[in-house]
């Protein structure tokens, strides 16, 4: 289920990325100060320097640390933010070349011109932003702005970029207006099919949108936060 901990994709995809090529992490010397203050609510990681991350498993070479506690560093490797974004990189990368066979076979056998398809994921990656890893309760754009793609040739307009503020939760109702289901009043997502067949303007959906952290893995901390995000603002 990459691209996702422990950051150790396959040699022949992580030798496509160069860690010396690799974009600076968003980073200040005030985040090490900000974070700590936020540490009681976010139990992901701790901060850190970019230069050294908070990485339980060094990202090269791969080490088994089941029974480390993080913070340990038991074995050398690389814990930095730019390593770590070339293993993210790669990642996706293997994620595209597979989603691409599935894509191929349904050109071969006939089934791409009426196959409905969609790509997306749950949250992004700190990559060492901020001096953090990981996800857990925060809500930067590298965790909470992540891709949603459609494709059904001949009905989902071909090309179309939108910036409007969508949630996953559109997804489901989209769906039942795809296959003619009425769309049950309480559901709380909106239909994106207007704007993939070009009937309305695709900058315009919500006003706002909504992201939670709710009591993630059951952890003892109990961590929840909510994030409300228009065009100009966010509210956490």
């Amino acid at each position: 289920y990459d691209p996702h901990p422990p950051f150790n994709p396959p040699k022949l995809y992580r030798d496509f990325f160069d860690p010396k090529s690799m974009p600076d992490p968003l980073f200040q010397e005030s985040d090490l100060v900000q974070q700590k203050i936020l540490e009681p609510i976010d139990f992901q990681s701790k901060v850190s320097r970019p230069e050294a991350l908070d990485i339980c498993d060094p990202i090269l070479p791969r080490t088994p640390t089941a029974n480390s506690v993080r913070g340990d560093d038991p074995s050398p490797g690389e814990r930095d933010a730019w390593t770590l974004k070339a293993a993210y990189y790669a990642m996706i990368k293997l994620i595209d070349d597979q989603f691409g066979r599935l894509v191929k076979f349904l050109e071969e056998t006939g089934q791409l011109e009426n196959t409905l398809i969609i790509f997306s994921t749950d949250h992004g990656e700190s990559l060492g932003d901020h001096g953090l890893i990981e996800k857990g309760c925060r809500f930067y754009e590298g965790l909470v702005h992540v891709p949603l793609i459609f494709s059904l040739p001949g009905i989902v307009k071909a090309n179309l970029q939108s910036k409007a503020l969508v949630e996953l939760m559109d997804i489901t109702p989209t769906l039942l207006e795809i296959v003619g289901i009425p769309i049950p009043a309480y559901m709380q997502g909106h239909s994106l099919w207007p704007i993939l067949t070009g009937s309305k303007r695709p900058e315009s959906h919500k006003l706002m949108v909504r992201s939670e952290f709710f009591d993630a893995l059951n952890q003892p901390f109990q961590t929840r936060a909510t994030m409300l995000r228009d065009e100009r603002f966010k509210l956490v």
